[in-house]
């Protein structure tokens, strides 16, 4: 798969991939993005409610490593927060060593640290950080695991629409704990549709920049 690197409105870098006219995060900004889409309607949501009941723990499944910027801003917050998560990722389609190489993001060290793990076993990294990437099609994978947040961030529903259907979800939400969070840069109505027949409550959130709207979708 050609990937190209992009330098998106907010300054961060993302790669576009030509064949599916398609790029890893919002031209808006990426950093951007995943910190309104994953940490602050996401990560922030559910590590408020695990403390509400005396819990600092989150786990956490990705649908998309990709760049491994969600796994690097989640690390950072597991360290500024003092809590720990365990974060499981899935992608069919890694990035070469070259490819993450070149992805300047702030913390770029912490950024090569994660690239650098070994695939198909947990690594801790730090005190409260543990990530355990997958090189696998979501579909594909058995879930085994309770997991208190999902960041659902696959390519958009017109490039990959078999993982945003009503049955993966339900997969999903079945590995998830009860009151379990789903979150998404998509808003489209078949995905909402989708959901709510996969068992979840839907929330229409702003969305980050360029974006009306957004998804939080939350385990019945």
């Amino acid at each position: 798969m050609e990937r190209r690197i992009i330098i998106t409105d907010d300054g961060s870098p993302t790669f576009f991939v030509p064949e599916l006219n398609e790029c890893y995060h919002s031209t808006r900004g990426a950093v951007s993005e995943s910190l309104h889409v994953f940490i602050d309607a996401g990560l922030r949501e559910v590590s408020s409610r695990r403390s509400a009941v005396g819990s600092s723990g989150v786990r956490i499944l990705e649908v998309g490593f990709g760049t491994g910027l969600n796994a690097l801003l989640a690390m950072l917050y597991a360290e500024e927060h003092k809590m720990t998560i365990y974060y499981e990722s899935l992608e069919k389609y890694p990035l070469s060593e070259e490819e993450a190489a070149i992805l300047n993001y702030s913390n770029k060290d912490k950024l090569a640290v994660l690239h650098a793990c070994a695939w198909e076993e947990p690594v801790q990294l730090t005190t409260g950080f543990t990530l355990c990437k997958r090189r696998i099609d979501v579909l594909a994978y058995k879930l085994d695991k309770a997991f208190d947040l999902i960041y659902f961030d696959a390519f958009a529903p017109a490039v990959q629409p078999d993982l945003w259907s009503k049955e993966l979800f339900a997969k999903l939400c079945a590995a998830m704990s009860p009151d379990g969070v789903l979150v998404t840069y998509s808003a489209k109505g078949t995905v909402k549709s989708a959901l709510r027949a996969a068992g979840f409550e839907v929330q229409r959130l702003p969305g980050a920049a360029g974006k009306r709207h957004m998804i939080r979708a939350i385990k019945n």
